[in-house]
């Protein structure tokens, strides 16, 4: 009787400390010899959103290697799963807690970035990644076409003074600013037309936001439809809300004369995953110097997979 060969396994929820909320990640903490249609198929069969694989580097300069793959595909990065990711790492003492914060780096396909894990005696308190440079594109739609495919008066789309736009901090995002947060609330979008558009432009996903909250703490709320990468709603998503936290402080809807700006985005109430996506954006001047993501994540999910 052949033996199977099996691995270790974990889910995650990240942008959460509560179970059940957040977004959830799958991580694999040792993928050292795995082929790229291994962990398709594992990513796959986790059927979350993103399912993060952890193996040794390959170039100078990173202390890992992390893969991403959707169940449909491979992604360069994914903002919940590296929060999921070291948080695990860290919880588990594969990273030794040495100091009050501890910085790594993790080689991805957006390039090597740090992670900086914060400690408090030997318990992680949160997770903070660092995402690439900032860049942006002009959005080709118009507001009345995003309207009609969010299925919302246009009226509500790109209020003055904060433009569609096409944001990347690691991944492209569309970028919609709404009048109000109860029209994000009961928002239905056309998913078959809005993937079309997204894989048009070019983008991951489509990032909604509103200046409303539900929380007086929270700068801000929003939602994350994702169709074009085989997620419907994505409840907490890092590289949007780094991408969203860069458009903010370029337009000038927030930070004033702020150096370091920090934005707390709620998301994922509307799919009964509550979330809370800590941003900070450094900048020097006009420029954008830097952009973290981050925040806490708790282990819901403990096993072992076959690899065969």
């Amino acid at each position: 009787m052949t033996m199977l060969r099996t691995r270790e396994i974990k889910q995650v929820d990240a942008f959460t400390s509560i179970p059940f909320g957040g977004n959830p990640a799958g991580v694999m903490p040792q993928a050292d010899g795995l082929t790229v249609e291994q962990m398709q198929k594992i990513a796959r069969e986790m059927n979350v959103s993103e399912t993060a694989f952890v193996s040794a580097p390959e170039h100078e300069g990173a202390d890992y290697r992390v893969r991403f793959f959707t169940p449909k595909n491979e992604v360069p990065l994914c903002g919940h799963a590296t929060i999921a990711t070291f948080f695990l790492l860290g919880q588990e003492k594969r990273i030794t807690p040495s100091a009050s914060s501890v910085t790594v780096t993790q080689q991805t396909g957006a390039g090597i970035l740090p992670v900086d894990i914060e400690f408090d005696r030997d318990l992680v308190k949160r997770v903070m990644m660092t995402q690439s440079q900032p860049q942006f594109r002009v959005c080709p739609l118009s507001r009345n076409a995003v309207a009609a495919t969010l299925g919302v008066p246009s009226e509500e789309i790109a209020p003055e003074g904060m433009p569609l736009e096409l944001a990347y901090t690691g991944l492209w995002h569309l970028i919609v600013p709404v009048l109000h947060m109860e029209t994000i609330e009961e928002m239905s979008p056309n998913l078959v037309e809005l993937a079309q558009l997204n894989h048009q432009m070019g983008v991951h996903t489509t990032h909604v936001f509103s200046m409303g909250t539900l929380h007086s703490e929270s700068t801000l709320h929003g939602r994350d439809f994702a169709p074009a990468v085989g997620i419907s709603e994505d409840p907490a998503t890092g590289t949007a809300n780094g991408a969203l936290g860069a458009y903010l402080l370029k337009n000038g809807i927030v930070g004033g004369s702020q150096l370091i700006v920090d934005i707390i985005a709620e998301q994922g109430y509307e799919i009964g995953r509550p979330s809370t996506v800590l941003v900070e954006v450094t900048r020097a001047g006009a420029e954008i110097t830097r952009v973290r993501v981050g925040g806490t994540a708790i282990t819901v999910l403990e096993g072992e997979i076959v690899v065969d």
